[in-house]
């Protein structure tokens, strides 16, 4: 055999191994990859739970609508989100119990919580939560109810600090929530003074501001509205926009 064909051979032999061993890789990275995905973008499954909790020194009732996240695929974000939801919804109670004790009148009256949760969206990549509080202090004027959200990134494992993450720079985040506040307090009559925060839902967003109205000498403003699509989907990370669409 001449040396120009064993050196074709070699060579050849050489081009099939690599060839396996390149197809072996790619396997094994996208097997790698599917996996990957199934762990992280597992549909969440959302149970509810009724927790009623009762005081008498002062005389407190609190009933609370919350979900219990379960995501079989990834128990460390199961827990994770849970633990979000619980402390969001311990931090509602503590602000009500501390306001009760320091101004409610003690008497015979109840002073009464209610929270309900609502689930605004749920995809494989995020959960975003809306939380409405009704308070009734005994002896006093009552608070407007108040409208506060939580979103968490199932990917990343961590909740989305003022929606930030939603979209793709500061810029488009500062010209969204602008949007936002001038939308929902467009038909506001007042001197309006609050802080906005809102939750991606299905097509758009739900909002609130919650401050104060200097026409009304400083008495609490709490306004509530819904965001359409249509004016924020040009600031949205595409992948969060996909997620909104579904």
């Amino acid at each position: 055999m001449s040396m120009s064909k064993k050196l074709f051979i070699i060579a050849a032999v050489i081009i099939v191994v690599v060839a396996i061993s390149g197809g072996f890789y790619w396997f094994k990275q996208d097997n790698s990859d599917t996996v990957d995905d199934a762990v992280i973008l597992s549909q969440p499954i959302i149970k509810w739970q009724e927790i009623t909790v009762a005081e008498f020194k002062p005389k407190i009732a609190m009933r609370i609508n919350a979900p219990r996240i379960i995501i079989h695929s990834n128990y460390r974000v199961d827990n994770e989100v849970n633990r979000a939801i619980q402390q969001h919804i311990e931090s509602i109670k503590d602000y009500f119990i501390n306001v009760t004790t320091m101004v409610a009148e003690d008497n015979d009256e109840t002073n009464i919580l209610n929270i309900e949760t609502e689930v605004l969206l749920v995809t494989p990549r995020l959960i975003s939560l809306a939380f409405t509080s009704t308070e009734r202090f005994a002896g006093i004027n009552n608070r407007e109810t108040e409208r506060t959200f939580m979103v968490f990134d199932l990917v990343n494992n961590k909740i989305m600090i003022e929606g930030g993450e939603l979209f793709p720079d500061a810029l488009s985040w500062s010209r969204a929530v602008t949007i936002m506040k001038k939308n929902l307090l467009s038909d506001y009559k007042g001197d309006p003074s609050c802080d906005l925060s809102f939750a991606p839902k299905h097509n758009g967003f739900a909002a609130s501001c919650i401050g104060v109205d200097w026409s009304r000498g400083g008495k609490h403003l709490s306004v509530m509205g819904n965001i359409s699509m249509s004016v924020l989907q040009e600031f949205l990370t595409p992948s969060v926009l996909s997620d909104m669409m579904q």
